[in-house]
């Protein structure tokens, strides 16, 4: 029946380039890379036997190929989730944006308690690497990293990021005491991050500015740092309301006070009109009333 038409994610990357005049943005836009996008626009391209785009050094302008296809695209995928958001509203389904390692070591764990207390709503969860903001097109609501501040949307800080280095108990007991921060300086760091951000960062903010922290294995999850610290691999920099459990069960220990305020967390992202869903105001309240917000002590060094 519908002979002519290519892929959906093809039209969905070309038709956020078309709005945004950039594959990075619509990269940002869709959570994939812009290589994602730019792959999906030269699949269209190439299914259409025609360019959609012209490409200069600084600039991506649409052909009029590209400007014929854009506008019926945009109202097409702009009917498709309008009926799809009204059925879902109907179900009381909820769509969520979430970083992988709240949703690893916090959400999930404790969201058969939300559907245990409120059976009628179902959340469905999709992990979101490294979101810059929440993809309202593709979700109703998201947990982000960040200090709080999204345009158009109202936040809710679910949990105040709090560092300090952590190691396994085992790999402490078999090492030297670690008494002032330059002694980071002989061991191996695990980084929370491929760009090697963390540990510089507190370093800095601790006083030790001659080391640079930028070497040991880099990981792309809090998470994933964590694990390879409690698997005896080196320290990393934990955030301690997210790994309040495993200090408490001995998988983790302190290497050295004190926990550091970044001035980020993670919050409950909902868009400024999400105050009219019944049934994310009742997620927003139960996260809001179970959430670790105030289990790091008060220091900051923002």
């Amino acid at each position: 029946m519908y002979r002519y038409l290519p892929s959906l994610n093809a039209l969905r990357a070309f038709e956020a380039a078309s709005r945004h005049g950039n594959f990075t943005r619509a990269a940002e836009e869709l959570c994939v890379t812009q290589g994602a996008v730019s792959r999906q626009v030269k699949n269209l391209e190439e299914y259409f036997d025609a360019k959609l785009f012209s490409r200069g050094a600084n600039s991506l302008n649409l052909t009029d190929a590209g400007r014929s296809l854009a506008p019926s695209i945009t109202e097409a995928l702009s009917n498709l989730d309008r009926a799809a958001g009204a059925l879902l509203r109907d179900r009381n389904v909820l769509r969520l944006q979430v970083m992988p390692t709240f949703a690893v070591r916090w959400l999930m764990p404790r969201l058969p308690e939300f559907s245990k207390a409120h059976p009628r709503i179902d959340v469905r969860v999709t992990i979101a690497l490294h979101p810059a903001r929440l993809d309202t097109d593709s979700f109703d609501a998201g947990i982000l990293y960040g200090d709080g501040s999204w345009q158009d949307t109202e936040s809710y800080c679910l949990s105040r990021e709090c560092l300090a280095p952590v190691c396994a108990a085992d790999w402490a007991d078999s090492h030297p005491a670690f008494n002032k921060p330059e002694d980071f300086g002989q061991t191996t760091l695990l980084h929370t991050t491929t760009d090697r951000r963390d540990w510089p960062w507190w370093l800095k903010a601790v006083g030790a500015d001659g080391l640079s922290g930028d070497k040991g294995p880099a990981f792309e999850t809090l998470d994933m740092a964590v694990r390879a610290a409690e698997a005896g691999h080196g320290i990393a920099l934990g955030d301690l309301s997210l790994i309040a459990e495993d200090l408490n069960q001995g998988k983790l220990r302190l290497a050295m006070p004190p926990p550091l305020y970044t001035g980020r967390g993670v919050y409950f992202v909902l868009p400024s009109q999400g105050r009219h869903n019944d049934a994310l105001i009742t997620l927003c309240d139960w996260l809001l009333e179970t959430a670790p917000v105030k289990t790091c002590p008060e220091r900051s060094f923002i």
